[in-house]
């Protein structure tokens, strides 16, 4: 099945905003099922500093050992997933918005299609604000829509980006 262009994503939208008290964070996560096609292969050409390996390492082992807890497997890096999610955060950090959908009306999915990414279902979270990765895990496990994402078992594949206050994290379940 291919993703068609539309202007909304042919099947489950999950979308959420949540403001810390503070007013300094905010967070929107999106799910869909549906499939991309194509094959490539993507290298990360700039590598991220490793404070944000670090924050990155951070956040992955979070959501693994909250998976691990509920009996879901944990995820896998994918270092193409991290490229296209480290774009999108890079994107928002540079053109200063905050969506899933880019200015000029690019989607997760078409994002994915994009860098050669095929598959069967996938989910993006965003986040802004956050000092580091605990921060983004505790505000996505409290948001109804983020956790479904974080907790939906058929994913076995993530990409985490950070640029900034921006952070992106895309699961997937491969073709």
């Amino acid at each position: 099945m291919r993703l068609q262009r539309t202007h909304r994503w042919p099947v489950v939208v999950l979308a959420t905003i949540v403001t810390a008290l503070t007013g300094a964070c905010t967070s929107l996560g999106v799910g869909v099922s549906g499939g991309g096609v194509g094959v490539g292969v993507g290298v990360e050409a700039h590598p991220p500093p490793s404070a944000t390996v670090a924050e990155q390492q951070v956040l992955m082992d979070r959501i693994n050992k909250h998976r691990l807890a509920i009996g879901c497997r944990a995820l896998t890096w994918d270092g193409r997933l991290a490229t296209v999610a480290r774009k999108h955060s890079e994107d928002m950090a540079r053109r200063h918005y905050f969506s899933h959908v880019d200015p000029d009306g690019r989607d997760p999915g078409e994002r994915l299609k994009a860098a050669g990414i095929g598959y069967r279902a996938a989910a993006e979270n965003l986040a802004e604000g956050q000092s580091d990765g605990r921060d983004v895990y505790d505000d996505w496990i409290e948001s109804p829509d983020h956790k479904e994402n974080l907790e939906n078992c058929d994913f076995t594949h993530l990409g985490i980006g950070i640029s900034g206050r921006y952070w992106t994290l895309v699961l997937v379940k491969f073709s």
